[in-house]
């Protein structure tokens, strides 16, 4: 009998793909486990009763099953790699979130199926990977279930495939940060609005993410006008998308928008960062222009203590402050 298993289940690790080196995430893996499982069973079956001795094809046919499955199972075992994932991201980018122990986890699978060593530190902008400016430990967090959750994820997909709509923390009303998981998002005057919805399902059933109204800086001051980005595991925002140079007077002013203090500072924040970022500014003149910056927000929040508005001179004051910071950035990159 132990001759009828043997020789099936090599006969059908034969026959069986390696399907887990064909396989790339580790919910295909795991597909591919069960599907050599089954191969091995029916091609053992055969195997085990066409060897087997007159009068013993049954007999033989359940063992070779067995010696089949077994020898499938082992072939079609996810790899090591997929044991100590993180998670993988889909082919619409979404996050989907693997239980392991986070000292074990060693890296993740892209949306390509390709493995990346450590925990992901970055977004997607549509099919382009943009490493986040956010530290590792800032990275992500590990929910109550031991899943580990990047802090770019508005959501994600739990290992039993339900969509989980979260953020990775919030400032409550006396701009606090509160970190770990939560759902809800801020209203057009920062206010956290707890299980309000941060975003939709579009037609192909992917969550995606709703630009905010607004954001909170690194002072905690909040910025109201249309934001993408988020808020890492320490509470620093994080831009999405780049302006690739365009002013804000042109890829502002022809969409119809308002000029305001708010939407011009939170802009040049961003340009200087993404600047910064891809080498165009140095980090000196950077670190120069943020504080200049800074400061200028110091002076419009100083303003406003009065009464809670700027008069026009002051306006025009810190208009022209931005004006000359917008001057002084261009001609850096320049």
């Amino acid at each position: 009998m132990r001759k009828f298993s043997l020789v099936a289940g090599l006969a059908a690790a034969a026959f069986i793909p390696s399907l887990a080196m064909a396989q790339s995430s580790c919910e295909q893996q795991h597909g591919g486990q069960v599907a050599a499982t089954v191969a091995g069973a029916g091609i053992g079956a055969l195997l085990g009763s066409a060897v087997a001795g007159r009068g013993n094809h049954t007999t033989g046919a359940l063992i070779g099953g067995v010696g089949g499955a077994i020898v499938g199972n082992q072939a079609g075992k996810p790899s090591a790699d997929c044991a100590h994932a993180y998670g993988y991201y889909d082919h619409n980018s979404q996050w989907h979130a693997n239980v392991v122990d986070r000292r074990e986890a060693t890296g993740y699978y892209d949306r390509d199926g390709a493995w990346i060593d450590g925990a992901p530190n970055g977004y997607y902008e549509g099919d382009r990977w943009v490493s986040a400016r956010a530290s590792t430990d800032a990275a992500g967090y590990t929910d109550s279930r031991g899943r580990w959750i990047p802090s770019s994820a508005n959501g994600y997909y739990d290992d039993g495939g339900a969509w989980v709509a979260t953020v990775s923390g919030h400032y409550d009303e006396r701009g606090r940060w509160v970190a770990g998981q939560t759902a809800g998002a801020y209203d057009a005057q920062g206010r956290w609005m707890p299980g309000a919805r941060s975003g939709h399902t579009n037609s192909q059933g992917a969550w995606v993410a709703d630009p905010q109204p607004g954001y909170y800086d690194a002072a905690h001051v909040w910025r109201a006008g249309q934001a993408n980005g988020y808020y890492d595991a320490q509470g620093q925002w994080q831009w999405i998308g780049r302006t690739n140079g365009v002013s804000y007077e042109t890829s502002n002013r022809a969409q119809g928008m308002s000029q305001d203090l708010g939407r011009r500072e939170a802009w040049l924040d961003q340009r200087i960062r993404n600047a910064a970022a891809d080498g165009s500014l140095d980090g000196r003149t950077s670190r120069q222009d943020l504080r200049e910056l800074q400061s200028i927000r110091r002076s419009e929040a100083t303003f406003r203590s009065r009464n809670g508005r700027l008069s026009n001179q002051d306006q025009a004051y810190l208009q022209a402050r931005l004006d000359s910071l917008d001057a002084s950035v261009r001609a850096s990159r320049n």
